[in-house]
């Protein structure tokens, strides 16, 4: 069963040196856990058969353990779970997979693990219409049913969580990095509200940090979660293709939107579909994708559908009434209002991708609506 955190007890603390064995080799660790299903079993082993499996520092890690001060702080926070491949929380799809990781740790619901779940991906600087289809897409999704797992990065990442949230769904943000090094940084406050609406998962031990090889793992998690990888927007050569490669390795579907031959980000996801990829020209091609009936939803519903002030958060509708008279530079806003910049510009991204405000040579300012 999934080992949920107190703060500084000694099975804690023995579940984390346990967990720091990730650092030597993932299925090595793997094996490790099939052999003895608890830290505790594994420090009561004779020193030969430490020897023989190679983890007399793993016993010492663990009889010296101790929950640092900085992880009592973050468990503080919100619900923090440490699950194997082997417990009935991890997800089923990522049990599958050979390479799986050994452990995950889980800051938020350990429920959504298990939830039916699509994958979306693709550039960290997206097009105008990539911003667009990123919301769209996802929002189906959320619509079907399914909860959006992504990568927490820049661009596509980031919206696709933030529309699944918007949409009144769930979403899963896998990280490079151990949750208390969140990747990117400025992404904090994005994270925070995932935490609330689902998950952030790392299969890397507290304190690592977002290394260049560990985008690699991440990357073959995120897609192991899903039957289906959606790429939204993609550059050749890009961390999305890699992805989009590990899914197809994984036996897992792989799904591309088409973009023009003179939209250079569009290039990565013409490659998946010369490749074999499954073409997604359409939200009805995605609903019948997903075995969902469309409802009459199009592109313009969902737009409007997000357009409606009662789908709005309360960041939302603070920004809206302080921007409907004249432009204001982001700095100012979040001056005002009293919030770090990164709070106000994630506010601000969702608000332009909705078509809500528009970017003005001053600032932004709020997109008249039209009368009911």
């Amino acid at each position: 069963m999934a080992h949920q955190f107190g703060i500084d007890t000694g099975a804690d603390a023995k579940w984390l040196a346990l967990s720091n064995g990730v650092c030597t080799g993932a299925r090595w660790l793997d094996g490790l856990l099939q052999r003895f299903n608890s830290p505790d079993a594994l420090l009561g082993c004779s020193a030969d058969e430490a020897r023989m499996l190679g983890a007399q520092s793993l016993q010492r890690d663990i009889a010296s353990a101790r929950v640092p001060a900085s992880l009592q702080r973050l468990i503080q926070e919100a619900p923090l779970h440490l699950i194997t491949a082997r417990d009935p929380e991890y997800p089923p799809l990522l049990a599958e997979c050979e390479d799986r990781p050994p452990f995950l740790v889980v800051h938020g619901e350990l429920e959504v693990l298990r939830a039916d779940t699509l994958s979306v991906v693709g550039t960290r600087k997206p097009s105008l219409d990539g911003m667009r289809a990123a919301t769209e897409f996802t929002s189906v999704a959320t619509r079907a049913g399914r909860a959006v797992v992504s990568g927490l990065a820049l661009g596509i990442d980031g919206l696709a969580h933030q529309s699944a949230i918007a949409a009144g769904g769930k979403t899963i943000a896998v990280l490079p990095s151990g949750l208390d090094r969140l990747y990117p940084a400025r992404h904090r406050y994005l994270a925070n509200k995932i935490k609330r609406n689902g998950a952030l998962v790392s299969e890397f031990p507290m304190g690592t940090p977002p290394r260049k090889h560990h985008f690699y793992r991440r990357n073959r998690t995120l897609s192991g979660f899903s039957a289906a990888t959606l790429v939204i927007e993609a550059g050749r050569p890009s961390g999305t293709l890699l992805t989009a490669s590990a899914a197809a390795d994984q036996g897992r579907d792989v799904l591309a939107l088409p973009w023009s031959v003179y939209h250079p980000e569009g290039a990565g996801c013409r490659f998946l579909l010369d490749d074999g990829a499954m073409l997604i020209s359409s939200i009805g091609a995605l609903y019948e994708y997903l075995g969902c009936p469309q409802l009459g939803v199009t592109p313009g519903d969902l737009l409007s559908a997000a357009q409606t002030d009662a789908a709005l958060d309360p960041d939302q509708k603070a920004i809206l009434a302080l921007t409907r008279c004249r432009p204001v530079p982001p700095e100012i806003l979040a001056a005002y209002l009293g919030w770090d910049l990164e709070r106000c510009l994630a506010g601000l991204s969702s608000l332009e991708v909705s078509g809500r405000l528009q970017r003005t040579g001053s600032g932004y300012q709020a997109t008249p609506q039209r009368p009911d």
